[in-house]
């Protein structure tokens, strides 16, 4: 029976070694989270210190560089949010550019950038307004044919029955 007595002991010592390196990993993952943590939470502490001592010239002895450095980059961090902020401003601008709706009261599909209905004369803003959501596929206004409002001189297309810009009746009824 020795035969079979180092195969179990080389089985069980093969299986004790394998649980042991299983422990070991998962006490390794343990620990990098917890370092993870640590500097996690060191980072805030760092942040709410700099907040509070930043102005205190004898807290910040010694360590004046690294006090600039960071109002630097909190600076530069300022510009960065500024640009974002009007790039997604112009952006939301465009969209509402870019967007058709269609006029509840007659059906006419209006670009967003329209000030009137070109069918009906509707306000835009009660075009946006009327609940339909922005048409998917509206094609692009067509060129002028050279025909301009009577009342404030902007361009026309053909079907046009107001003016996009100043809501006047093409025909000048009304007016």
């Amino acid at each position: 029976m020795g035969f079979l007595d180092n195969v179990t002991s080389a089985v069980n010592r093969g299986t004790a070694s394998v649980g042991r390196a299983s422990r070991s990993t998962q006490l390794k993952m343990q620990l990098n989270d917890l370092v993870k943590q640590r500097q996690g939470m060191c980072a805030q502490l760092g942040a709410s210190l700099y907040d509070v001592t930043k102005d205190n010239a004898q807290l910040r002895a010694g360590r004046e560089p690294l006090f600039d450095a960071i109002a630097n980059v909190d600076v530069q961090r300022a510009a960065i949010e500024a640009e974002l902020a009007s790039l997604e401003q112009l952006a939301a601008q465009q969209n509402v550019a870019y967007s058709y709706y269609k006029c509840p009261r007659c059906g006419t599909s209006v670009a967003g950038t329209d000030m009137f209905c070109g069918g009906c004369g509707m306000p835009i803003a009660e075009v946006m307004a009327g609940g339909q959501q922005p048409a998917a596929a509206a094609p692009a206004p067509a060129a002028a044919t050279g025909t301009a409002c009577a009342k404030c001189g902007a361009p026309m297309n053909p079907g046009d029955v107001f003016c996009m810009s100043c809501g006047a009746r093409a025909d000048g009824a009304g007016a």
